[in-house]
């Protein structure tokens, strides 16, 4: 059942990293094309002299002046603010000054940084799920395994975890070994019973007790 939910959870952040790098993705195209773009066209200030309200749209009347004459456009801003009375610069390629260009949109950026953030945290979150299982996995297989004797019962977030002595086996800085977070109640019983901790023998603190192995009654040798 923990591998099934652990996939699932992989599943679900692959999936918000593959998002957040297509919002990203495309906040990103969009700007740099638009700044690519604003590099090379022709630019005017235009004056919002009106706006028209329809149907639930707003188009706001743009009036300025291109290659000698007078144009007055309709554009939707897609923003709440009132744009009446201001001047915005408006881009436009030489020769089709009807066709105008306004700088990119606020909504571009926030796809950018919200894409960015939502892909870096789920990939954080991820090789924090990932990356102990993956090192669990590579421990049992590679490493050592010896019998440690349980020393006391420790209460973390989430449920307890069981501290083992490291007097065999030295440990970074010959602390205490400790288990993964145990969620279920651990009877006292078990202190000064023995469980196996398996290791690396060139990384010793590198380890992985399995507090499945516990042998209640039995000192560890």
């Amino acid at each position: 059942m923990e591998k099934i939910k652990l996939k699932a959870v992989c599943a679900v952040l692959l999936a918000l990293i593959l998002i957040g790098a297509v919002f990203a993705g495309i906040g990103a195209g969009t700007i740099i094309s638009d700044k690519k773009y604003t590099k090379t066209a022709e630019s005017v200030v235009a004056f919002v002299s009106s706006i028209k309200q329809e149907d639930g749209s707003r188009k706001y009347t743009l009036y300025y002046n291109a290659e000698g004459k007078t144009f007055e456009p309709e554009y939707d801003f897609n923003e709440e603010e009132d744009y009446i009375g201001r001047d915005i610069r408006v881009y436009y390629t030489k020769g089709a000054p009807d066709k105008i260009f306004i700088e990119t949109e606020e909504k571009f950026y926030i796809f950018l940084y919200a894409g960015l953030a939502i892909a870096v945290v789920s990939a954080v979150i991820l090789g924090a799920v990932w990356i102990p299982v993956e090192m669990r996995k590579y421990i049992i297989k590679n490493g050592k395994t010896e019998l440690v004797r349980i020393e006391k019962i420790v209460d973390v977030i989430g449920g307890e975890k069981i501290l083992c002595e490291s007097k065999k086996i030295r440990g970074r800085n010959a602390e205490p070994y400790k288990s993964k977070t145990v969620k279920q109640k651990l009877p006292k019983e078990i202190i000064n019973s023995a469980v196996t901790v398996y290791y690396l023998p060139e990384h010793k603190s590198f380890y992985y007790i399995d507090t499945d192995t516990i042998k209640t009654g039995d000192k560890a040798k």
